[in-house]
């Protein structure tokens, strides 16, 4: 029977110290009692002869040492440096494993969150389409706008080979023949412009239009109006129709040239400039919201037509009432408002905000921007308001300022007597 753990080890390690202190013995003994040690130093061992003293017996003596003992050690110290390097390289093996595995762990991260962050979603690709057109569209609203507004003026300035180019009259006389023709109902003035009308309304579609602001612009997204084109349509008609009514309604007449030679028609002609100065003012109201709402650009407008009219059709607007609603070539004014306003109305747009946290950002971002164009539209309006309400107060201060003008003219006079021109 074995005893216990304890008594084993305990014999093992007894047998290792004997080990060590005969070998210690073999080695230290025999120089002690050599005789040669002894003749080199014998203050230290004596005098006396040893076995050493013996040529072959201490040459026998050192191989041995050296066989047995040193050539063991050496052997034992190489054996445990290759065993210590060993180790060290399963050591330096498992460092940069680990190593390894941290950067492949870091990589699969980095992977799959640029997976997450660069899988756009399809409602922020929906805005990247939607405003794909809006810089043409906003070109093309600016120049109507400054055509209308150039034909308008050259109609209040009296231009050559225009209707008002012969004077009230003949202006007057052009605008009558339109409200014959297009704009008559029998209904108005109680029937009593059945005669002016030859018995006949125009057509039921376009019967008043040329006083109605609502039915002609206000209610209408986009505007079958181009005047960059050459095509005269039935709703630039109804436009420059309303806006000679509501602007300059009695254009000024002619000045005659003997008249223009004299100082009076001078002050006459510089009066009416400034008169049409102010009509411009309120006229360019009225020309920039008709921009605004004038078709978009041809060659670009069709590629986003189908997906504006995919938003509307998502709050319920049937598929044949989509062309009645935005236009066949939806406008600046069109697109801005199912950017701005009808697309937030459908549900699925705060739906899809349930995404990814990029994509919400990039969707917040562009909501930003949205609001930055909206922030724009309405700082020109504001600006446009600004300076007709100012006009407004001038023309309440005209008044005032010539009764000013003309008490300080008449005591200069008496004081002074009257200018030398």
């Amino acid at each position: 029977m074995r005893g216990p753990p304890f008594i084993a080890g305990f014999g093992k390690t007894l047998r290792m110290a004997l080990c060590l202190f005969f070998a210690a013995g073999i080695m230290f003994l025999p120089v002690q009692n050599s005789s040669r040690a002894s003749h080199e130093n014998p203050a230290l061992f004596g005098p006396g002869d040893g076995a050493l003293d013996y040529v072959p017996h201490r040459d026998f003596i050192y191989y041995a040492l050296r066989e047995n003992y040193v050539a063991s050690l050496m052997m034992m110290t190489e054996q445990f440096v290759t065993l210590m390097m060993e180790q060290m390289l399963v050591v330096a093996t498992f460092m940069d494993a680990d190593q390894q595995l941290e950067v492949q762990r870091l990589f699969q991260e980095l992977t799959a969150e640029a997976h997450k962050d660069f899988h756009s979603s399809w409602q922020m690709c929906s805005f990247g389409t939607l405003t794909k057109s809006i810089a043409l569209a906003d070109r093309n609203s600016v120049d109507n706008f400054q055509i209308l507004d150039q034909m308008m003026e050259k109609r209040e300035h009296l231009h050559a080979n225009l209707a008002a180019s012969g004077g009230t009259s003949l202006d007057i006389t052009h605008r009558v023949r339109m409200f014959k023709d297009i704009f008559c109902d029998l209904a108005e003035n109680n029937r009593h412009v059945e005669l002016m009308c030859n018995m006949t309304s125009g057509p039921i579609t376009r019967v008043t239009k040329d006083i109605d602001y609502q039915r002609v612009i206000d209610n209408q997204y986009t505007l079958d109006a181009n005047y960059a084109d050459l095509i005269d349509t039935e709703e630039e008609q109804d436009i420059l129709a309303l806006g000679h009514n509501l602007y300059a309604g009695t254009v000024i007449d002619f000045i005659p040239q003997q008249v223009m030679n004299e100082t009076a028609g001078q002050n006459l002609f510089l009066e009416t400039r400034s008169l049409h100065a102010i009509r411009s003012v309120a006229r360019r109201s009225f020309t920039t919201m008709v921009g605004l709402k004038a078709e978009g650009d041809m060659n670009d407008i069709q590629e986003v037509t189908p997906y504006l009219y995919g938003v509307v059709f998502e709050l319920g607007v049937p598929l044949d009432e989509l062309s009645t609603f935005l236009g066949d070539n939806p406008s600046y004014f069109a697109q801005m408002e199912v950017l701005t306003r009808k697309i937030y109305h459908a549900p699925d747009f705060f739906t899809n905000l349930y995404d990814k946290p990029a994509n919400v950002r990039r969707i917040g971002v562009s909501l930003q921007a949205l609001e930055l164009m909206q922030d724009r539209d309405r700082f020109e309006g504001a600006l446009r308001r600004e300076m007709l309400i100012s006009l407004i107060l001038e023309l309440k201060l005209r008044g005032y300022q010539e009764d000013m003008y003309s008490v300080l003219y008449s005591t200069v006079n008496k004081k002074f007597g009257p200018p030398e021109l």
